[in-house]
């Protein structure tokens, strides 16, 4: 689609992650001209495969730096891609909430796992639209993506449209029977929901590496770049500009509920430049979003763009978890002789119950995957490492994590505030006010013992526990919140930020409540929502002025 000479696009979207990758794909396949601006490169096509290459091989995970005894539930937060404090929208003060961050296209889908769920009916209680509202895009975006899994008619996980998963291991069952074996008909053991390509013969066919958030060799776990940019990048109306650092949003000078221009950091050269739009999207997370919007303060809003009701930052949840791990007694000595899959072939369900009386849902995973060091052994410290690492041979496939996560919890006083520090550009960063009440420790307590319970019916050994609620669920939501009073939120049921008529959120920070699930799938569904309202808006404004595409 033409746009008038005084604008470079009809939609300037910040961020190529979940939400902005799938409305790029959207918008430009329907004709409106797009920019998508990214603050980081994008990475060669073939990172995780050279430069990462996954799994330990037939190493088993022993190598010439392996260090014992290591913690087996911080591997997935060591990563080199994740941003440091000078680069980040967050400096990581230790001890404080902990913001992960991805500064490359396809953000922090780079290193996603794939789970994509549906959220159930009960999920949207205390939205301002009803949960079937999503259904339809739902569908459509796991038709898009690829989600891999099982209609099993629950309707606490509602059934999408699925391909085949990759088969149960022997673990698996291990941990499905021990869940069956409850018969408190709540609780479940399933194969999970994966936006990963199991169909063999393809470029993108799942290559079995056992564990997704190290990043997948091959692009079978969806990503932007791995699954739709293809589709664009050819196209005149689509354009993206990588090493794109957004600065702030420029209000319109000619109407105060209107924005018209976004100005970046070209990281590379380090000029300030400008892009004019008739729409602005923001979907660069819960953290990263309320960061532009409060550097973009004006004479109108000195709080921040879309901060009237003082909404902005306020109310950020992340959901608490418990992890557990153990070896499998009924495993040692075995071989594989099994396609180790993804890792995470189940999703975990059940409900627990409060000294109060009250319940509450929780959701997670069984993981068997292969892991970079034999951390099972770490606690047995009189071992001499030879031994060890002989036990480690005889342990390896032996080896199961429970993920186990409940809701977040809305408290205003959860916020993301303007910080007094810089990144190393001179751009100022946010800060994280975060504390965790009582009612989720109890929590957290009963999905502890769940968890022991199976494990101890699969054959446990020594069980290794960490919880956490201090952001190393990288699920952050709530601090632009949608909402139908502009008093009780940032954006409308339509995901445009109160006041403004052209500005649009869409990230996980529009999640007024968080439930116990993943929410990359509800984002994502949004996301194809909003494109679909867009790109009508432009047909029509196409059929008004004459213009053709």
């Amino acid at each position: 689609m033409r746009v008038e000479r005084d604008y470079d696009c009809d939609v300037c979207i910040v961020g190529t992650g979940a939400g902005g990758g799938i409305l790029a794909h959207q918008l430009a396949k329907a004709g409106v001209n797009v920019w998508s601006l990214e603050q980081g490169p994008r990475l060669q096509d073939d990172f995780f495969k050279t430069v990462m290459p996954p799994g330990p091989g037939s190493t088993f995970g022993i190598g010439r730096n392996t260090v014992w005894p290591s913690d087996p539930h911080d591997s997935l937060f060591v990563h080199p891609l994740f941003a440091d404090g000078q680069h980040g929208s967050t400096a990581r003060p230790e001890g404080g909430f902990q913001h992960f961050q991805v500064l490359a296209v396809n953000g922090l889908q780079n290193l996603w796992n794939g789970v994509s769920v549906r959220f159930a009916r009960e999920d949207f209680k205390y939205w301002p639209i009803e949960g079937q509202s999503l259904d339809s895009h739902y569908s459509a975006i796991e038709k898009l993506i690829t989600v891999c899994g099982t209609r099993e008619g629950l309707d606490a996980l509602p059934d999408g449209e699925f391909i085949e998963p990759k088969p149960l291991r022997p673990a698996d069952h291990m941990i499905v029977d021990a869940v069956q074996k409850l018969k408190d008909g709540y609780s479940y053991a399933i194969p999970n929901r994966k936006a990963i390509n199991t169909r063999q013969g393809m470029a993108t066919s799942c290559v079995s590496t056992g564990i997704c958030t190290s990043g997948c060799p091959v692009g079978s776990v969806y990503k932007f770049t791995a699954r739709l940019l293809p589709e664009i990048t050819t196209l005149a109306n689509y354009r993206l500009v990588s090493n794109a650092k957004v600065l702030r949003v420029l209000r319109s000078a000619q109407r105060n509920d209107q924005v018209d221009e976004v100005e970046y950091l070209d990281t590379q050269t380090q000029e300030k430049r400008r892009v004019r739009a008739r729409v602005v999207v923001l979907a660069t997370g819960a953290v990263e979003t309320p960061r532009i919007l409060f550097n973009s303060a004006d004479a109108t809003d000195p709080q921040g763009l879309g901060n009237a009701g003082d909404m902005l930052g306020r109310g950020l949840q992340d959901n608490p978890k418990v992890v557990l791990s153990t070896s499998l007694r009924r495993l040692w000595g075995k071989q594989r002789d099994y396609d180790i899959g993804y890792g995470d072939l189940l999703i975990l369900m059940s409900r627990g119950k409060l000294a109060d009386g009250a319940e509450f849902p929780f959701i997670g995973h069984a993981i068997h995957g292969i892991p970079d060091v034999p951390h099972y052994l770490g606690q047995m410290k009189w071992m001499p490492p030879r031994i060890k690492e002989r036990m480690a041979k005889y342990l390896f496939y032996s080896y199961v994590t429970l993920g186990l996560f409940c809701a977040g919890e809305r408290k205003l006083d959860n916020k993301v505030r303007l910080a007094d520090t810089t990144d190393r550009y001179g751009v100022r960063q946010v800060a994280v006010d975060f504390t965790m009440p009582e009612s989720v420790h109890e929590q957290m307590d009963v999905m502890m013992a769940w968890g022991r319970k199976i494990l101890k019916s699969a054959s446990s050994t020594l069980i290794y526990e960490t919880r956490d609620n201090s952001g190393t669920g990288i699920h952050y939501a709530g601090t632009t919140a949608m909402s139908a009073d502009p008093s009780e939120g940032v954006v409308d049921s339509h995901l445009r930020v109160h006041g403004f008529d052209n500005l649009y959120v869409c990230d996980g920070g529009v999640v007024p409540h968080l439930p116990d699930k993943h929410l990359t799938l509800t984002i994502m569904a949004l996301s194809h929502r909003l494109a679909q309202r867009l790109s009508i808006q432009f047909q029509s404004l196409e059929v008004q002025t004459g213009q053709t595409a």
